[in-house]
Formats: C-alpha cells, sequence, structure tokens
C-alpha cells in the first residue's frame, strides 16, 4: 500500500437489500479494506438497510461514507436497477483513486476492478434459468441487449470471480481471462464441535425457495429414499418464491412423503442445529455458479452430493475429489446411500475442503489484489483523488 494520505476507494454495488453471496462479497471487500487501512466508500442506488444486513451476517464492518443515486428503495426491475448504478462511477472519477463494482455486471461506464460473480448474458443460454422462458425471456431481452451491445467495447477492467467454472464462461462470452478469487464463506463450526455432533441419517439441502434451485428434485430423490429423512431449507423473499414454496409443500402432501420436511425461513440456530445432526449435503442446482451453502454443509461435517456441474462440481469438490456427484435422480439415490454408508471417512475430507474458503483467505487475496493496483497506479503518478 502506498504510503502518505489514504487510499481512497469506492466500492459500487446496486444494493444491499437481497444479503445474497454478491452483497456477502461487498461487504468483505469493504471489511477487508477497511482493517488494511483504506478509505472506503460505499456506492449504491439505494440507501443501506444495515440493520437487514446485521441480522443476515451479525455485526459487520461498515465503510467510512456512503453515496447513493436515489434516496429511496426499489422494489421493482431489480436487473435494470444494477445499470443505474453505472451513473455513481462518472461521479466518483476524481473523488477517489480506485472504484470497485462488486455486484459484478458489465456497466456502461467501467469500474476498475470488477467481481464479476457471472456473465449475466450467459444466462440466455442457461435452459435452467428462470430468464430462458416465458415472462422472463421477455423481461430479460433488453437487458440482453444493452449487455450484449456493452461486450463491444473494450474494457479495462480487471476482472475476478468466483470459480473456475465462472471464469471458463467469461472467457467464452466475453473473450476475457479472470483471476479467480473464491468468495467468502463464514466457517462456524470448530472440528471439535463436528466430530462430538450426534448425526442421524439424515439430508439437508438450503436455497431459496426458487424455481433455479429445483428443490422439486430433492423431493423426488427423497421419494425413493424413504429410510432417510429430508430437510430443505430456504428463503421465500418475494411473492413468486412463496408460490414457488407452496407448490413444493404440494409436491411432498400429494405423495405423502413423511420424510421430506420444510423449513421456510429457517432462524440461523435452527438452521446450525439440522446442520449437526445431518449426514449428508445435497445440492440439485446445476450451473452454480459458486455455492456458498455447499460449503457451509460441508463445514458442519456433511458429506456433499452435488449435480455434476458448476462451482460446487469443478471448484469445490474437485470432480469427485472431496465429495459426490450426481447427473440424474438414480444416481443422486446412489451416492446418497454411498455416503451415508461410509459417513466417518468422507466427512473429514469434506470438513478439511471446507477450510480453504474462509472469509479470511477471500480478504487477503483482495488485500493483496488492491495493494498491487495502488502500487501500480503510485508508480505511473496516477492516483486520481486530491
Amino acid at each position: 500500500m502506498t504510503s502518505g494520505r489514504p487510499v481512497r476507494v469506492a466500492v459500487v454495488h446496486n444494493s444491499l437489500s437481497p444479503t445474497g453471496g454478491a452483497e456477502r462479497v461487498c461487504v468483505a471487500v469493504i471489511e477487508a479494506l477497511k482493517e488494511r487501512g483504506y478509505h472506503v466508500t460505499l456506492a449504491t442506488v439505494e440507501p443501506t438497510d444495515w440493520e437487514k444486513v446485521r441480522r443476515a451476517w451479525g455485526d459487520v464492518v461498515r465503510p467510512d461514507e456512503e453515496v447513493r443515486l436515489l434516496p429511496f428503495q426499489v422494489n421493482a426491475l431489480a436487473i435494470y436497477m444494477r445499470l443505474a448504478s453505472s451513473a455513481l462511477i462518472p461521479r466518483l472519477r476524481g473523488r477517489y483513486d480506485i472504484i470497485i463494482n462488486t455486484h459484478g455486471d458489465m456497466l456502461v461506464f467501467d469500474a476498475d476492478i470488477t467481481y464479476m460473480h457471472f456473465p449475466i448474458i450467459a444466462v440466455w443460454e442457461d435452459s435452467y434459468s428462470k430468464y430462458a422462458r416465458g415472462f422472463w425471456r421477455l423481461y430479460f431481452a433488453p437487458y440482453y441487449s444493452i449487455q450484449k451491445s456493452r461486450m463491444r467495447r473494450r474494457s479495462k477492467t480487471l476482472l475476478l470471480t468466483n470459480s473456475r467454472f465462472s471464469a471458463a464462461f467469461i472467457l467464452r462470452t466475453l473473450g476475457r481471462r479472470a483471476l479467480v478469487v473464491y468468495p467468502p464463506v463464514d466457517l462456524r463450526f470448530t472440528p471439535g464441535e463436528v466430530e462430538a455432533s450426534r448425526r442421524e441419517d439424515m439430508v439437508v439441502s438450503i436455497g431459496r425457495f426458487t424455481l433455479e434451485k429445483r428443490h422439486e428434485v430433492v423431493v423426488e430423490i427423497a421419494s425413493r429414499l424413504p429410510e432417510y429423512e429430508f430437510h430443505i431449507a430456504g428463503s421465500t423473499p418475494t411473492r413468486a418464491s412463496v408460490e414457488y414454496y407452496n407448490r413444493i409443500r404440494g409436491m411432498v402432501e400429494e405423495r405423502g412423503l413423511r420424510n421430506v420436511h420444510l423449513h421456510p425461513n429457517i432462524p440461523q440456530r435452527r438452521l446450525e442445529e439440522l446442520l449437526l445432526k445431518a449426514k449428508v449435503y445435497l445440492h440439485a442446482m446445476p450451473n452454480e455458479h459458486f455455492g456458498i451453502a455447499v460449503v457451509e454443509g460441508m463445514n458442519a461435517g456433511l458429506v456433499p452430493v452435488v449435480y455434476k456441474s458448476g462451482g460446487p462440481w469443478f471448484d469445490i469438490v474437485e470432480r469427485g475429489r472431496y465429495g459426490l456427484g450426481y447427473s440424474s435422480v438414480e444416481e443422486a439415490v446412489e451416492k446418497i446411500r454411498y455416503a451415508i454408508r461410509n459417513y466417518e471417512r468422507l466427512h473429514r475430507l469434506a470438513y478439511r475442503r471446507s477450510l480453504a474458503f474462509s472469509k479470511e483467505r477471500f480478504k487477503e487475496r483482495i488485500v493483496r489484489i488492491v495493494d498491487g493496483y495502488a502500487e501500480y497506479l503510485a508508480r505511473r503518478g496516477l492516483l486520481r483523488a486530491g
């Protein structure tokens, strides 16, 4: 890091309101840079509800200051409000030395560093995405066109991403290489807690009640394994997600599945209790960009059984090295039985692997990258802020 006055960094993120994986990255970047001694400003489209952030993740390190484009919250047209954050970047130039975009889209105006969770235009090609069909395809079409035209401009932003899987898509769709920086995961459990827990023949699956999470596949798998208990936990943040939850509940009731238990909006403490009782973490979403919930399950001592695609398969379990994979319901049934029979051996391997994705490792990498960028600017006399 350069000597003299603190280097001023602006972190641009559309909104922290979703409190999802992208927002967790944003908050961790702020924490890492503040601890390093940078002056950090958070730039958003709408005001930040810090109480909601605290409820999601506990006490977090706040930025030195905040700037926002709008004085009110926006509850509609979410992907288009991401583009609105682009209007913040010209306002920040000259006031800040480094601008970091953590919500990840390619914006009309470039940040210096962009953490791209996944090239958003690639979801158009993903048959599992909600944007690939019906109303959502029409809704997404203008955004796709804007992003497609943006690709024609040569961007100078330094690209970071969350997995080798996402990096491959970025190279294919944008023709750009991205540096992989695994997202921060709150690793809550010690080896002692994991080993002391009394386990049952139980399977846990975690994910928002939304179509792309494919909880109906978990229900189908559970119907073929009546000897095991299945628990599906997730939030219902929108009306559509409530409708999807009701659909899954209807499936369970229609089939009379007494071994399937749904937990909408479960408190964190109760979720941790479930994780410390189960033996298997089942992940049903194909093409997941990374899969924080998979790592959280492994950290609790569960053996991961994941769909053979995306970050969970290629990055987290490394094609079967640290967990099991499946590509059909029949194969998932087989792998879950294998995981439970071999739990004692497999869970220790999974737990050790989870430690590679700690928040501390993420922060160390982010600091090295931003330090290097600041030194590069200083050597060339390009630090902008006065």
